[in-house]
């Protein structure tokens, strides 16, 4: 009891100083009031906007760290771009020494070039998607020109409209409206950065000489060439250097015989110590000519479709063997009277 009352004389005390202290503040505060009231400025809203400002003081501590962060990422991230623009340059020249490489055991026959970010297809993707609207001629002045690079377009709408339309090696002033241009300058800041983290893959253009031995070269794209003359670059192409085994079926259906015995045939000979060929066909010229270490003879059994093939024992070996001979002779030549009468007819 004793010390209750004691505590309740020191709450008292201290209750006493309290709302003497209040009553103070009171009065200095509603003397401020009126102060700021002759002023012209409302009292309870300049207390409001001094608690808002007191408030906002850790937020500002946090946007200074939250700079100095983004200031290193940002230089994280251009020295991730330049290894990712080294990494590409890299892949791009290895595809170029392998289409040298073409080029100068095909001379005169086959070219290879390798563009460098040559298919921009996911370029244009990204603007459509990204940025949108009118493209058409900035899409147009990009897919025409010859080389290209993904940092300096980027560096280009980031400088503004005019640098887009004076951007080198993509097009003149003029080739890219300037509404374009500025629409480009306007992209959002992750449209440019997702640009920068493109891929724009190599393509490789593939040309075979279509003239007649001893004319001036006359070189055809993959696309504008037959069937035929596909064919003749792509087993060009397959015959060289390799140590993968190669398997072609009926090769005769697109390529004429003059060129299975000059172009086909002696490379496969050449080739055939190191590698291994697998042909299906009904053209004499290869297994004899290419000297096969085995001929295989099929005989069809059974209707198309349903069918099987048979291989006797007979019929499996080198050509040195008669009964192998003797069915090379039959089905690839026709037999010996109707190989005898083309002799007789070519004059041979």
């Amino acid at each position: 009891d004793e010390a209750f009352a004691k505590a309740e004389d020191e709450l008292g005390a201290v209750r006493s100083r309290w709302n003497e202290r209040k009553r103070d503040v009171q009065r200095k505060y509603e003397k401020i009031l009126r102060e700021l009231k002759r002023s012209a400025v409302d009292g309870e809203e300049f207390i409001r906007l001094r608690h808002d400002i007191e408030s906002l003081r850790p937020l500002r501590e946090r946007r200074a760290l939250l700079r100095r962060l983004k200031e290193e990422q940002t230089v994280r991230r251009r020295s991730l771009l330049a290894e990712w623009e080294d990494l590409k340059a890299g892949d791009h020249r290895s595809l170029d020494r392998a289409a040298k490489k073409v080029g100068r055991k095909l001379a005169d026959r086959v070219q290879v070039e390798v563009t460098a970010s040559g298919n921009r297809e996911p370029l244009f993707k990204t603007l459509r998607d990204g940025v949108g609207g009118r493209l058409g001629e900035t899409i147009d002045a990009i897919g025409r020109a010859e080389t290209f690079s993904l940092p300096q377009f980027v560096e280009s709408c980031r400088q503004g409209a005019g640098a887009v339309r004076k951007l080198g090696g993509v097009s003149t002033t003029g080739a890219i409206p300037a509404s374009q241009a500025k629409r480009l300058a306007d992209s959002p800041e992750g449209v440019l950065m997702e640009i920068e983290e493109l891929e724009l893959p190599s393509v490789t253009t593939i040309r075979l000489n279509t003239a007649p031995v001893g004319d001036p070269p006359a070189w055809r794209a993959l696309d504008d060439l037959s069937t035929g003359q596909k064919a003749t670059a792509v087993l060009l192409l397959l015959l060289l250097d390799s140590d993968a085994p190669l398997v072609v079926d009926q090769p005769e259906d697109d390529l004429d015989n003059r060129f299975i015995s000059e172009g086909v045939v002696p490379r496969m000979r050449d080739e055939k110590g190191n590698r291994q060929f697998i042909f299906s066909t009904h053209n004499a010229n290869i297994p004899v000519l290419g000297d096969a270490e085995l001929i295989l003879g099929l005989t069809a059994k059974g209707e198309a479709g349903e069918g099987s093939a048979r291989i006797a024992p007979e019929h499996l070996g080198s050509i040195d063997e008669s009964s192998v001979r003797d069915i090379v002779e039959e089905l690839l030549e026709g037999g010996r009277n109707a190989f005898e009468t083309r002799r007789r007819k070519y004059g041979f």
